[in-house]
């Protein structure tokens, strides 16, 4: 079964809350939140149902929040002036050995219902990924829940020091740190340097100013050149280790690892091993220099990559008409050479990218899902989905802390209203249950990938720089008559019709001059055409598109003869 990622804040996915209930800047009580409780036998039953594989609910871990917690929870409250947004970013932690209380309906409880929503997701088929936030914490982070005999992070730090092996931290002595609120009563003295690598004591706006950067011993010195000191061990990867141990021993099956570039490589070539030997859980990495791939794969490192910086940026540069098509087939020829297929994840949407449908990428949810298309179907590698991306949601709402600006609000309370109607016949939604059926079709599993761009350039007729098209076929010795032996996707970036050309190899076994194949024709608007169609050298099959369009042909030989490519 192939690999698909449902990503999801918890907040957002069980709050059913209409947009015109809620407040921007709104506060808990305000707008509400969706909890671990919200993902109950019918939300699972409908993520297994979408072909979902493994759930990533990011927020699990406690982080910084300007909801007051002291008076109603077990934990401290944290300054407003180093919290962006009224939830807070899940991504700034304030205990690594915490659930965040406001995700449960019962906070004193959340370890408990941390545990059943776990054991609830694995009875469903459906292992659940956490994140890990290696690089990076609160600056107010107070590890209150820390086990008996392991340090809390920060708790021995010589706080003389610029720099030590053995601190949790860096400092900037006899500074004290200015927030970009300079009116702030926040105090901090020494100051410690800023999560985004941001040496200074006066960080800006457009710096991650709420959080305070790890020491894995690595000295950065003044003149940009980096001294390693990792022997002896430094005490961060030994604490860090423990941390991913304690998630893993509470039935997590894998971990989405922040920003892993930040942190020494050498770390994570120690460390994932380490974890391993104790638990079957899988890492992946959130990576976006591309040189930068093969180091965090060798060694046994990571066991899936974000592909971010390959087809995601090359098909959101293609969909905004910034390239041609030509770039999509050169990037899948490289990632089909330099990376098997189950090395690297693709997506279109995340937590940090414009949603798919958004004015910024593909403008509408049906040109989104074309794109969507021709990834989901161009390898077999492991894919992921981010929550509402099956229904069209566009991010073009004005939060709080996050603005109109083409994503959904980590930072903020808020909704995604198709999430709590979860509608069945949605014509969005009932396309994208199509597309994961189509993810797990042995054609696109086992068949292998064939760029036809080239050969349909020669014939022409159509726009060769806007309109691309691949076909996945099966190995000659897997075909077998009245079966299906490929599938061809096209695409159409213009708000032109286009007629694609499409041939086949003839059979290298008995040199056909033509090839008799059932070919039904698929889009996600129309019903399936089926026909019966002779492929010759000269007479290619033309495919219409129409505008912004994605159409599908499925090809099932008739005879016994074999299609090689």
């Amino acid at each position: 079964m192939r690999t698909i990622i449902y990503s999801t804040l918890v907040r957002l996915w069980g709050n059913k809350k209409a947009h015109a209930q809620l407040t921007p800047h709104g506060t808990l009580e305000q707008n509400g939140t969706g909890t671990l409780e919200d993902f109950d036998d019918a939300a699972l039953d409908y993520l297994a149902s979408l072909g979902v594989s493994h759930l990533w609910p990011i927020g699990i871990i406690r982080h910084a929040t300007q909801t007051p917690l002291h008076s109603w929870t077990d934990c401290p409250d944290q300054h407003p002036d180093i919290v962006k947004g009224q939830a807070g970013s899940p991504y700034a932690i304030t205990d690594y050995y915490d659930v965040h209380p406001t995700i449960v309906r019962e906070p004193m409880r959340r370890r408990e219902t941390f545990r059943s929503f776990v054991e609830r997701c694995h009875r469903h088929g459906l292992r659940v990924i956490i994140d890990f936030v290696p690089n990076h914490v609160s600056r107010q982070y107070d590890g209150t829940h820390t086990p008996q005999g392991t340090t809390p992070l920060g708790a021995k730090d010589d706080r003389s020091k610029a720099f030590d092996p053995n601190n949790n931290f860096y400092y900037l002595p006899s500074t004290s740190l200015q927030l970009p609120n300079r009116s702030s009563s926040y105090h901090e003295e020494p100051a410690r340097v800023t999560g985004n690598d941001c040496w200074s004591a006066t960080p800006s706006a457009n710096d991650w100013y709420e959080t305070v950067k790890l020491n894995y011993g690595v000295d950065y010195r003044p003149d940009g050149s980096r001294v390693s000191h990792f022997d002896p061990m430094p005490a961060t990867w030994l604490q860090m280790r423990d941390i991913l141990c304690y998630w893993a021993a509470e039935g997590v099956d894998g971990f989405r690892c922040d920003m892993v570039e930040m942190v020494p490589v050498e770390f994570w070539h120690w460390v994932i091993p380490q974890v391993q030997e104790q638990y079957p859980v899988t890492f992946i990495a959130e990576i976006y220099q591309i040189d930068n791939y093969h180091k965090y794969l060798e060694k046994g490192a990571f066991d899936l990559l974000y592909d971010k910086s390959g087809l995601y940026d090359t098909l959101y540069q293609v969909t905004t008409q910034e390239h041609s098509v030509s770039a999509i087939a050169e990037q899948l020829i490289y990632n089909n050479e330099e990376y098997a297929p189950d090395e690297l994840l693709y997506f279109l949407e995340n937590h940090d990218e414009v949603r798919l449908a958004s004015p910024y990428f593909a403008d509408t949810a049906q040109r989104g899902l074309s794109a969507m298309t021709l990834l989901a179907l161009a390898t077999p590698s492991p894919l992921l989905l981010y929550a509402g991306q099956e229904y069209g949601e566009r991010g073009i709402d004005a939060e709080g802390y996050s603005g109109y600006d083409g994503r959904t609000t980590i930072f903020d309370y808020w909704s995604i209203p198709a999430l709590g109607q979860r509608d069945p016949a949605d014509p969005i939604y009932q396309s994208y249950h199509r597309l994961m059926q189509w993810a797990q079709h042995p054609v696109i599993l086992r068949g292998a990938f064939h760029s036809i761009q080239e050969q349909a350039r020669q014939w022409g007729g159509f726009n060769a720089e806007r309109t691309y098209g691949y076909l996945r076929l099966l190995d000659p010795a897997e075909q077998e008559p009245g079966e299906t032996i490929g599938i061809a996707v096209f695409c159409n970036f213009t708000a032109a019709p286009q007629c694609y050309p499409l041939f086949l190899p003839v059979s290298k076994e008995r040199g056909d001059t033509q090839q008799l194949m059932r070919v039904t024709k698929q889009t996600y608007l129309e019903a399936p055409h089926e026909q019966l169609y002779a492929f010759q050298p000269w007479a290619p099959l033309i495919v219409k598109l129409p505008p912004y369009s994605v159409q599908l042909v499925e090809l099932r030989n008739t005879n016994s003869g074999r299609i090689s490519g």
